[in-house]
């Protein structure tokens, strides 16, 4: 794969600069009316055969307490600034944004999650989802019991269908594998390419959710581009910042140092900020192809991340002569640090802007303590006239590695309210970018 013109994001591909996109339909295939019935009577597995109901759990799922909730999701590997609290508000405009807990037979916690869900009309029944979710112990944890646990609590608080995107890795390439694959012409998907390990946990999870009657969600169904399913990480955990640099290719520190002398600085912006970041990620959808997000959108999430929390937000901008030429925001929970979106200019690109922006962002990342940074994610293609080359290329000369996670899981509790959920997702889909637009609704507590 040879070299890319300048990142660009794809549709379907998540990049921080790219806005969560309307749901499309999910691919269920035709469901008759006789057959949903049946299926409300047998509830099936993805797979067409009759599954049992989940056996009693010796574990509960029920309301909890933000500090509580806090203090369990700052400790967790699994850790997700979309599982926090502040992330629910930020985007509860149609929304219903509720903390649970998961509580052992000694009432100890052992697994927290945000729960968003929307209600149907007139029925009351709720679709939920927990992405980034939700954070268990997914390595040495009793998954039977804690997913049977799950869906008892569905049951009982008129779910009709969960999905779930928990943040798990099955394979990954490093370094050396991701620039093997970028320089290999025949080579087009990473799955044509032997990932460098694989992990046990993210398998293990996979396993349970299917035993329990999960069924895998296609990518481009009910998952949007918030949710990918490669992305792209720096490790920086035991690592300075000088050894993080390193990594990255000598054309990428040069082009941080070129920033420099140019005069380059980035500084922590303000809310007062928020009018030129989204006159900068105008410019960048009209230049990218995507949607506009109003300064609403920028204004609700400002409110609800960057207020006084356990975790961190950070809007940094690039400045040259006084002039703003890009902006990122970058949320932290616990020792995961991720990109929540990137706004690039018109104005003096050849000044490199966004190469000092990263490279104070993760120096700030790893001051804070952070163990890595999601950067966002990459197209399973990699094509080199495709149009995600240049981010692809972009990302993988910052020295990191590509990681395809397991993707987002349904749990169906009612079929025939589900098929027609289904038929309504264009409608539902409208009404999600409304809700992206940053009305906001408050958190709710659970009926335990």
């Amino acid at each position: 794969m040879g070299p890319a013109a300048e990142p660009r994001s794809v549709p379907g591909v998540h990049d921080p600069a790219a806005p969560v996109r309307p749901a499309a339909r999910l691919e269920v295939g035709v469901v008759t009316l006789s057959d949903a019935r049946d299926r409300t009577r047998h509830p099936r597995g993805s797979a067409g055969r009759r599954r049992d109901l989940a056996p009693h759990p010796r574990t509960t799922v029920r309301g909890i307490d933000e500090d509580a909730y806090w203090e369990y999701l700052g400790s967790s590997a699994h850790a997700g600034y979309q599982q926090s609290p502040q992330w629910g508000r930020a985007r509860s405009g149609d929304w219903d944004p509720e903390l649970v807990g998961w509580y052992d037979a000694d009432d100890r916690l052992v697994g927290v999650a945000l729960l968003r869900s929307r209600s149907l009309p007139v029925v009351r029944r709720r679709f939920a989802m927990m992405a980034q979710g939700p954070v268990i112990d997914w390595e040495h944890g009793d998954l039977p019991d804690l997913l049977a646990a799950l869906e008892a609590y569905a049951r009982g608080h008129g779910i009709f269908a969960l999905v779930v995107v928990p943040s798990l890795a099955l394979r990954v390439w490093g370094p050396t594998g991701v620039k093997a694959a970028l320089a290999d012409p025949e080579v087009t998907k990473w799955s044509q390419v032997t990932s460098d390990r694989e992990d046990p946990v993210g398998h293990r999870a996979v396993q349970a959710l299917a035993a329990a009657g999960w069924h895998r969600l296609p990518q481009d169904g009910m998952l949007d581009a918030s949710q990918p399913l490669f992305t792209f990480w720096i490790p920086l955990g035991g690592r300075t910042k000088e050894e993080v640099l390193a990594g990255m290719t000598r054309a990428w520190r040069k082009n941080i140092r070129k920033a420099e002398r140019e005069d380059v600085v980035v500084i922590d912006g303000t809310r007062e900020d928020l009018p030129t970041v989204q006159r900068l990620y105008a410019e960048t959808a009209a230049r990218q192809g995507f949607s506009v997000q109003p300064l609403e959108y920028f204004e609700s999430m400002w409110d609800a991340l960057a207020g006084d929390q356990p975790g961190t937000f950070h809007l940094h901008l690039a400045l040259h002569e006084g002039d703003v030429l890009a902006a990122n925001g970058t949320a932290r929970a616990g020792g995961h640090a991720q990109g929540v979106f990137a706004a690039r200019g018109d104005l003096r690109r050849q000044l490199k802007a966004a190469n000092a922006l990263y490279a104070e962002i993760i120096h700030g990342a790893i001051a804070e303590g952070a163990d890595q940074l999601d950067i966002g994610g990459v197209a399973e293609t990699l094509e080199a006239d495709g149009p995600e080359a240049g981010l692809l290329v972009f990302k993988a000369d910052m020295g990191g590695e590509v990681r395809e996670g397991i993707g987002g899981w349904e749990l169906v509790l009612s079929p025939l309210l589900h098929a027609g959920f289904t038929r309504l997702l264009p409608l539902y889909g409208r009404i999600r970018h409304l809700a992206d637009a940053g009305l906001r609704r408050p958190m709710r507590r659970s009926r335990s």
